[in-house]
């Protein structure tokens, strides 16, 4: 015998009955999100050691002119990098009377596990926390003699990124001259003249057949009015002293320190790395710039 449908409670009434009067109420608020976000904004924009735009001033030397050598891709601790080159070019910037450096990138392998190409640990004799911490202890010694003018970053550097570790903020913090974390324009004053110098590690235009092409893409949409431009990346090594737009110019690929690529053979990117040891000479009484291939050549210059 089926029970009296009437001693059923239906749904409805059931929801009229039930009572939680301690229930929490949630609470949203676009203007309180808003704030938050601000705040955090402003307390990051403090705290990045990074910036896009600095000022360089150099001492002055009289009427002599200055080298500024342009580094790019050490890629330091990989055993397919030249480190014994590296090093006889950093003692030259070192120890050469009005020879300075600017570093755009790639200064360490900084292969991980936490990264996309892990098995690039297999060239990598050194852990990359002790390699980093070197590196920067060498680059705050040029640091504390006034010989670097900007610090740029690049994609190796960037490799910690995923495991949360930002490499600049980690090893670059306590520097003096200017960290370029995403690129930049540095004004170089030398004497009574100034240059402008544009660097950044990478840019859209690259070209197998006319490396120097992305620095002149960079130059159009990004600083139309530098004198120089610096790129890293692609371990093409290229010069070119140019005119554009009634100016003197210099573009530059600055090549790399890792001379047996054997990942860039094999997968068909390239089976020579280009040389490294670009720099370009500045006059402070009078506007001239020249460009020289070799360091060692640039240092003779001066000398």
């Amino acid at each position: 015998m089926g029970k009296d449908e009437s001693s059923f409670i239906s749904d409805n009434e059931i929801k009229k009955r039930l009572a939680f009067p301690d229930k929490k109420k949630r609470e949203i608020s676009f203007d309180a999100v808003s704030d938050v976000i601000s705040r955090s904004r402003k307390v990051e924009e403090k705290f990045d050691i990074g910036q896009r735009e600095a000022t360089w001033i150099v001492p002055s030397n009289g009427d002599k002119p200055i080298v500024i050598a342009l580094i790019t891709d050490p890629h330091f601790g990989s055993n397919r990098s030249n480190v014994d080159l590296f090093r006889e070019h950093l003692d030259i910037i070192e120890n050469t009377p009005n020879m300075y450096a600017v570093f755009n990138g790639d200064d360490v392998d900084n292969f991980n596990a936490s990264g996309k190409w892990a098995n690039g640990m297999m060239e990598n004799p050194v852990p990359p926390q002790t390699v980093s911490r070197a590196l920067a202890g060498k680059y705050k010694e040029l640091d504390k003699k006034g010989k670097i003018g900007v610090l740029g970053f690049g994609n190796h550097n960037d490799f910690g990124f995923n495991a949360g570790q930002d490499w600049y903020e980690s090893f670059l913090g306590d520097f003096d001259c200017p960290i370029f974390t995403s690129g930049g324009l540095l004004h170089i004053v030398n004497g009574s003249q100034t240059y402008d110098l544009a660097l950044t590690h990478k840019y859209w235009g690259t070209s197998k057949l006319n490396p120097t092409n992305a620095c002149k893409r960079f130059l159009d949409f990004e600083y139309p009015d530098a004198d120089i431009v610096f790129l890293g990346h692609t371990h093409q090594s290229e010069g070119l002293h140019f005119e554009k737009g009634g100016k003197e110019r210099i573009a530059c690929i600055g090549g790399t320190y890792k001379d047996t690529d054997v990942f860039a053979r094999k997968h068909g990117i390239g089976g020579r790395s280009g040389s490294p040891g670009w720099a370009v000479a500045l006059w402070p009484d009078k506007r001239k710039l020249q460009l020289f291939k070799d360091m060692v050549t640039a240092r003779e210059f001066l000398l």
